[in-house]
């Protein structure tokens, strides 16, 4: 049996359900590329519904129809290999005959695998998503491996096991788990088996949630680990879960919610780095407790966190870019400790770069791997001459080393404020490739 999946490239042809009883069935075509999953929908006639979430408020939309109904939120595709609904659709992308026929694209934020109701999957009760380097920070495995030497052969076993999941506690309404298990993929074009070893984060709430709700407290793990080694760290939604999709058995009794496979159009994982590249914040360290202390840091300080974490993702481009990015980070860090001792928020908006920068160091001591006044008089001088064109502008390896020092001292804030002896923090961050200052190359 052919297995219902979304794979890149692959066209499948079949019956489109909107879940209006007044819109006539038509054939599409399901696609998956790198812009999306879309549904390739044709219509005949200028006055097809289907026209009209296209071209509707269009110029060319000759004649005009006085009522056309919304572009759906869901919409079902089926076909011999099963079902298929896509949730959060938009239209966008046609061409089309005045008056006559024509085609269009109806995109779909995600696509939840075998399901043919209309249920409000963009609201879940549950998601379950990959976190690249999460199994690997967390120190667990779910298979064992033994080798014997049995004369001149030998024979390898590998057996899988279930590690319980770890619950790292409730944030805003919201059960976090990390969950380890395994799996075995079998490529259809050979005769190869691969076998994973995964860690799933996973979300769950007593009531449905916006899916971009529970997403966030997965992108915030995902960042505590992109801080912790600073390394590009990916986070892909896998499964999802409404109470209102139970899993029933034939004779028809309901055996609690059951969890869909989810396919997303960037499900591109993080290639792990090469060589040891030791975290600053270990798991060992931190535990429940420390997970969760980092959700409420991560949203209190989500406007000095924010850039800081993103700019990982723009390494490539020019250092003015990168430091130009993550410079209101550290503005706005030095500005919410300043309110956070009491200080009137008027009072901090006021406050020098220079004396913000100053009360960051307040509470890093002496752990960084370089000086701290030296950070910070550098740094605004670097900073103020890309923002200000009366001035000198700074040279480009001062530019990196900038970003790279101030990237350095908000991990290890973010490492005190979450409790990591300062001793520790001064003894990883002695061995952090981030200590080492960029250099100019030699000419030749």
């Amino acid at each position: 049996m052919v297995p219902n999946e979304i794979v890149t490239g692959v066209r499948r042809v079949g019956d489109f359900v909107d879940f209006d009883p007044e819109t006539p069935t038509v054939k599409v075509t399901l696609e998956r590329s790198e812009r999306g999953i879309g549904v390739a929908i044709s219509w005949s006639e200028s006055d097809s519904p289907y026209a009209a979430w296209f071209v509707g408020s269009h110029s060319l939309r000759i004649p005009p129809i006085a009522t056309s109904k919304p572009v759906p939120k869901r919409a079902c595709f089926q076909d011999s290999h099963g079902s298929v609904l896509l949730i959060r659709c938009w239209a966008q992308g046609f061409h089309s005959i005045i008056g006559g026929p024509g085609s269009g694209t109806l995109w779909s934020r995600a696509a939840i695998l075998d399901v043919s109701e209309d249920i409000e999957f963009e609201s879940p009760h549950g998601l379950r998503t990959e976190i690249s380097g999460l199994r690997e920070w967390l120190g667990v495995t779910s298979w064992t491996e033994q080798v014997e030497h049995d004369g001149g052969s030998v024979v390898a076993t590998l057996t899988s096991q279930s590690p319980p999941p770890i619950v790292v506690g409730s944030f805003r309404g919201i059960t976090v788990s990390l969950r380890p298990g395994w799996q075995i993929v079998r490529d259809r074009a050979s005769d190869r088996r691969v076998v994973l070893d995964l860690v799933r984060c996973e979300s769950t709430s007593g009531e449905p949630l916006g899916w971009d709700a529970h997403l966030a407290v997965h992108f915030a793990i995902r960042d505590l680990l992109v801080l912790s080694r600073w390394h590009p760290e990916s986070c892909v939604e896998v499964f999802v879960s409404r109470a209102d999709d139970p899993l029933r058995t034939e004779d028809g009794k309901d055996h609690g919610a059951q969890w869909r496979e989810v396919v997303v159009a960037d499900d591109k994982r993080a290639l792990q780095p090469s060589g040891v590249r030791l975290h600053l914040y270990s798991w060992d360290l931190l535990k429940e407790a420390g997970v969760l202390h980092w959700l409420s840091l991560r949203d209190e300080f989500a406007r000095a966190l924010d850039p800081v974490i993103s700019s990982i993702e723009l390494q490539g481009t020019s250092p003015t870019t990168l430091l130009a990015h993550s410079g209101p980070g550290l503005e706005a860090l030095g500005y919410l400790l300043m309110v956070r001792d009491g200080i009137a928020a008027s009072s901090a908006a006021r406050a020098s770069l220079l004396t913000r920068f100053h009360r960051i160091l307040q509470d890093l001591g002496d752990c960084l791997p370089f000086d701290g006044s030296t950070w910070a008089k550098t740094t605004v001088a670097t900073y103020n001459g890309l923002k200000h064109a009366n001035r000198a502008a700074p040279d480009e390896i001062d530019v990196l080393n900038a970003w790279r020092e101030s990237v350095v001292v908000v991990r290890a804030w973010v490492a005190l404020e979450l409790g990591i002896p300062p001793e520790l923090v001064k003894q990883r961050l002695s061995r952090d490739p981030q200590r080492h200052p960029f250099v100019k190359l030699g000419s030749a």
